[in-house]
């Protein structure tokens, strides 16, 4: 009964981005030499948390998290498989003596490193309290316009300015799906108690929310 619930709230969800867009905003970064340059160099305060870090593992998946933290503004958990390339640059730029075989590494290791990152680059976490603001910069928003993409710009644009990392694009869509969809009702209340049926019909079709495949 659960497994249907949970698919049908899937196919629920609204298309907000079409697949490249999500990777562009979620997906984890791949860079070019240029990138790697970029994003795995290392700024005084960078350079002193890393030498609070023990093990070259440690060390070389600590700057593979900031540069890729860097670019999109989120955490990752990736193998040295999938990620060969840029820790090869790492281990030759920053550490040319070693020899790094394996990449894997303790949780606990990993989601400090990403409190150190957090620290370092002023950034936090969306719980709950940050959650609960962000939805009410949906809700302004969907006053504003009732295409899902202008408010997922918005919220975007809001958690940047904010600091904010963004919740996962699931959750983003649930919410502004739910936002929306309270919305409508509100106008709808507000249209019945002020027009005729058939003007409440008629505002019914202007606003009808856009299908799970609409964007």
């Amino acid at each position: 009964m659960a497994e249907n619930k949970t698919a049908q709230t899937a196919t629920k969800r609204l298309k907000i981005l079409e697949t490249d867009e999500i990777e562009a905003i979620y997906g984890l970064p791949v860079f070019d030499d240029e990138d790697r340059a970029f994003y795995f160099a290392l700024s005084p305060p960078e350079k002193a948390v890393l030498s609070q870090l023990h093990g070259l593992k440690s060390s070389i998946y600590y700057i593979l998290q900031l540069g890729y933290f860097k670019a999109r503004q989120q955490f990752f958990v990736f193998s040295l498989q999938q990620v060969a390339a840029d820790a090869e640059y790492v281990q030759r730029t920053h550490f040319p003596n070693a020899v790094l075989v394996e990449l894997d590494i303790a949780k606990v290791t990993r989601l400090k490193q990403q409190g150190l990152i957090l620290e370092l680059l002023q950034y936090r976490i969306c719980g709950q309290e940050e959650r609960q603001q962000l939805r009410l910069k949906a809700q302004q928003a969907a006053q504003i316009s009732s295409r899902p993409v202008y408010i997922f710009r918005e919220l975007m644009a809001y958690l940047s300015r904010q600091r904010l990392i963004a919740p996962g694009y699931t959750v983003m869509q649930e919410m502004i799906g739910d936002v929306l969809q309270r919305e409508k009702e509100r106008l709808t209340a507000i249209a019945k108690s002020h027009l005729t049926d058939d003007a409440v019909a008629a505002l019914n079709e202007l606003l009808y929310l856009p299908s799970p495949a609409a964007s």
